[in-house]
Parts: structure tokens; C-alpha cells; sequence
């Protein structure tokens, strides 16, 4: 790949359609929903590849191009290594005989920098041709919170502080863009039902059902999602805090009735 200079006739990824960009706070789940999508045979999904960390400034189409492929095939020789875990679904990209869809899991404060340059989604679309579509990863917030105080020791105030600023941004993405550009994928919901998950998933992007697909991310799964909200000692009014906020944003609803209260975590 490195010598492709352009996305003409024999470019791996000449018939790419559409560019994904999975987005959300940090310990949504993002990294596993690129690699579901990545381990569609028609999908690839590099994992903050360093286009995206320069929010794609000064590339051309073929400089993102090659980026991509590069990222996700190192991406597949290291098994989509990630904090421990192994991700990697599908297979390297030079065995996709036809990519139709694209895309990158964008590090964590592209969310914000999306939000913050309205320019940045249509400047990528006129240099990529190709329309940009985002999926939202979203996880209960009080286990984002909690993994996010323990890893870096930072206060948990300070945690639910930096978390809603990305679901402010989130929402601001969400109203700008119309609903074929915008979806949401819970990582709760990708657990307990991954046919129906997968499904919507692959329609929003634009790619078919795949069997062998559908069973290679049923066998990556856990059953359900790590309750590290549990693992950590709350605050009443940190607890509070987080359920007052959760009620400003739709997509969080669903999760104000699961509190650390319901693990053991209130101190």
C-alpha cells in the first residue's frame, strides 16, 4: 500500500462508498464496535488511525486512504490489541476481495473537536467524496465514569464533568446531522441482542447481513457488560449528580434506574 498515490482502478479500496467514523467517550465501547464492524468482509475500520488524530487537516483522499489500510491491517496482525483485550473479528484487509464501507474509531477528544468545528465532517466529505456517517457509542454512564476515574486517577467529579461535556457534544452532533447520518449503539444492547444490534448497524451503513459475520461477533461477545460501576466507592451526591444529568440527554435514559446503589458502590 504504501506506493498507491490515488483511488483509481486497483486501489484496494476504489469502490468504497462511505465513511464511518465511531465516536464516544472513552470506555463506551467504541474500540469493539469498530472491530464489529471491521468483521464485515465488505467493512474496514481502522482503530484511530493518525488521520484522524490530525482530524484529516492537509490529506488528500489517497493520503487517508493508504492511512486506513495500513492502520487496520497492523490493526489485524496485532489482533486489534487493546487494554488487555483482543478484538479483531474479521480478517486482514488484503483478504477482502471488495470493501464497500470505510471507516475509523476516532480517538476519544475528536468528539469534542467535531462538535467544537462544524466545518471539519463536510471538509472530510468533499475531500473523501463519499458521505460521512457517525455511529455514537454509548455505555451505562456510571461504569464509563467509574472505569475512567480508576485508570487515571483522576477525582470522579472530575470524571462526570469531562463525560457530560462529550455527551453535550454527542447531542449537538446528533441534532445537526439528519437521522441516516447519525446512530446510536449501545454496547448493553449489542450484548444482550447481537442479531438485532448487528442488524441495524450493518443497514445504517449501507452493507448486507452477513452469517459468517453475525457469528464471528456473537463468539468475540462477553454475555454482558462489566459492572465496574460497582467496583469503585461513590458519593450520594456524585450518584445524584450523574442521574440529574442523564435526564438532560434521550440517549441516556434508559440507564437512570441502574445506579451503583443496585452494585454495592455508594460509600
Amino acid at each position: 500500500m504504501s506506493n498507491l498515490s490515488a483511488a483509481g482502478p486497483g486501489h484496494p479500496l476504489a469502490d468504497s462508498r462511505c465513511f464511518v467514523l465511531i465516536v464516544g467517550n472513552a470506555r463506551s465501547g467504541s474500540t469493539l464496535l469498530g472491530a464489529v464492524l471491521d468483521g464485515h468482509p465488505q467493512a474496514l475500520v481502522a482503530n484511530e488511525s493518525s488521520s484522524s488524530f490530525s482530524l484529516w487537516r492537509n490529506l488528500t483522499k489517497a493520503d487517508i486512504l493508504r492511512d486506513l489500510y495500513e492502520n487496520a491491517s497492523q490493526m489485524a496482525a496485532d489482533d486489534r490489541l487493546s487494554e488487555g483485550y483482543r478484538y479483531q473479528i474479521g480478517g486482514h484487509p488484503a483478504s477482502k476481495d471488495r470493501i464497500l464501507i470505510i471507516g475509523d474509531k476516532a480517538w476519544n477528544p475528536a468528539l469534542l473537536l467535531l462538535h467544537g468545528n462544524p466545518g471539519l465532517l463536510q471538509s472530510l466529505e468533499e475531500r473523501l467524496v463519499m458521505p460521512v456517517k457517525l455511529v455514537h457509542a454509548v455505555r451505562n454512564p456510571f461504569d464509563v465514569i467509574a472505569t475512567m476515574h480508576r485508570r487515571s486517577g483522576a477525582p470522579i467529579a472530575d470524571r462526570i464533568r469531562w463525560y457530560f461535556m462529550h455527551c453535550e457534544a454527542a447531542a449537538a452532533l446528533a441534532h445537526r446531522l439528519p437521522p441516516e447520518r447519525f446512530l446510536e449503539s449501545h454496547h448493553a444492547a449489542l450484548l444482550a441482542a447481537p442479531d438485532e444490534e448487528l442488524g441495524s448497524l450493518v443497514h445504517f451503513v449501507g452493507l448486507e447481513r452477513d452469517g459468517a459475520h453475525l457469528e464471528a461477533v456473537r463468539q468475540k461477545l462477553f454475555s454482558r457488560p462489566r459492572r465496574t460501576a460497582g467496583e469503585v466507592a461513590w458519593k450520594a451526591d456524585e450518584i445524584a449528580e450523574v442521574v440529574r444529568r442523564m435526564a438532560e440527554f434521550q440517549f441516556l435514559h434508559r440507564y437512570i434506574n441502574e445506579t451503583p446503589e443496585s452494585w454495592g458502590g455508594r460509600s
